[in-house]
């Protein structure tokens, strides 16, 4: 008996009643619904604390945050279309153009030393906070894959003052930690003859593993659990507390004492105040150019070789022809290991005449302890 014969000894009647009562039904499931799915639908971003913090404290309590928003010179806002990021530059506006990209926890200002040591040399630098980072914004319904983090590399270079792409720009140079290494390799092969030359710190990409942390199933399927317990598992991975420092504790805190640049006080400072940092976090290492990145790689290889010119739709051949790159490890990182990572670019590379190691003291966050060391392999590098 099929579902239309069980219906046909109903009086006609009853059918009218029935499907108004299912039409009904249907109406309100799918209002109840769109009034659900409607302010999550419309948001497109969670504001960075340029936005939620600076408006609520003073100039004085700003100052004596760990990331204050002049901590770095030459700050400016960029509005995108995937919401508002912060970009720093300064230095000679005749100088080699050099762009700083950081990882995946840590904000701009963590190349902080490498940049100021470029611009002592007379370069130009450029440094953005990553979307979901620093005093940028979380785009959402927009996985934080390599094309969004491409497109705030152009949309940087768009926003200054100098040419920094096109034929009389010169192109520029990238100095990319960790997840910034996977950014930039993937930036490579999509646009290589913007870049004139490559160094990578520790870089990710084609990482042979993740932290036993990261690869929570949470991460790959957030919503199956509570918002609550995926910071707790975040603060857990940074080593931060769940709790830090209070707009009233901001006037007494230790910011006389600290450091300059304090990477883990900047590290919790932005746990604490950027609404959608966990949320980047998280999309990044499901999405993110960390692991499996080979073949953007191999693209990169060939131009470095000498196999592919790399050349613009004009022809111009991309200045990391037949060229060298450095990439620079610290001897006690956990994350991106020298022995693994170094063995396989050599098989990518064809063997190491197109590439140049170095080794300084440090597990993973070493550019800033070891900055001393990573500065004078890179002015080695460039002849600076």
């Amino acid at each position: 008996m099929t579902f239309g014969e069980t219906l046909w000894p109903l009086s006609l009647p009853a059918i009218t009643i029935l499907a108004t009562v299912s039409a009904a039904l249907s109406v309100t499931v799918y209002q109840i619904s769109k009034k659900a799915i409607k302010p999550k639908s419309l948001r497109q971003t969670i504001p960075s604390p340029s936005k939620t913090l600076l408006s609520q404290i003073t100039p004085t309590q700003a100052s004596k945050l760990a990331y204050s928003p002049n901590l770095l010179p030459g700050a400016r806002d960029v509005d995108t279309p995937y919401g508002s990021m912060r970009v720093y530059e300064w230095g000679s506006e005749s100088g080699r153009k050099v762009i700083l990209i950081h990882g995946d926890t840590t904000p701009g200002p963590m190349l902080l030393p490498i940049a100021e040591a470029l611009v002592g040399k007379g370069c130009r630098v450029m440094i953005f906070d990553l979307f979901g980072r620093g005093y940028s914004d979380t785009p959402l319904n927009v996985p934080h894959d390599a094309k969004l983090f491409n497109n705030q590399i152009l949309y940087a270079a768009a926003s200054s003052s100098l040419a920094w792409t096109g034929t009389e720009s010169g192109g520029f140079s990238i100095i990319a930690f960790s997840l910034g290494g996977g950014i930039t390799m993937s930036f490579a092969a999509k646009f290589p003859y913007l870049v004139n030359s490559i160094i990578l710190l520790a870089p990710a990409g084609i990482l042979r593993s993740l932290p036993e942390d990261y690869q929570t199933i949470y991460f790959r399927y957030p919503r199956l659990v509570p918002s609550s317990y995926l910071r707790r598992l975040v603060a857990n991975i940074l080593g931060v507390k769940l709790s830090g420092v209070s707009l009233e504790q901001m006037d007494s805190s230790n910011a006389e004492t600290r450091s300059r640049l304090d990477v883990p006080a900047i590290v919790q400072w932005q746990f604490d105040n950027h609404n959608g940092f966990v949320h980047s976090f998280i999309n990044t290492i499901a999405h993110g150019p960390l692991m499996h990145q080979h073949s953007d790689w191999r693209i990169v290889a060939d131009i470095f070789k000498g196999n592919a010119k790399g050349s613009d739709p004009s022809g111009r051949l991309s200045k990391l022809f037949d060229s060298r790159m450095l990439v620079i490890f610290g001897d006690s990182d956990g994350i991106a290991a020298e022995k693994e990572i170094s063995a396989d670019m050599l098989k990518i590379f064809d063997g190491g005449s197109h590439l140049e190691f170095k080794v300084v003291p440090g597990g993973h966050g070493f550019p800033v302890p070891s900055s001393d060391d990573v500065v004078k392999h890179i002015f080695g590098f460039w002849k600076l």
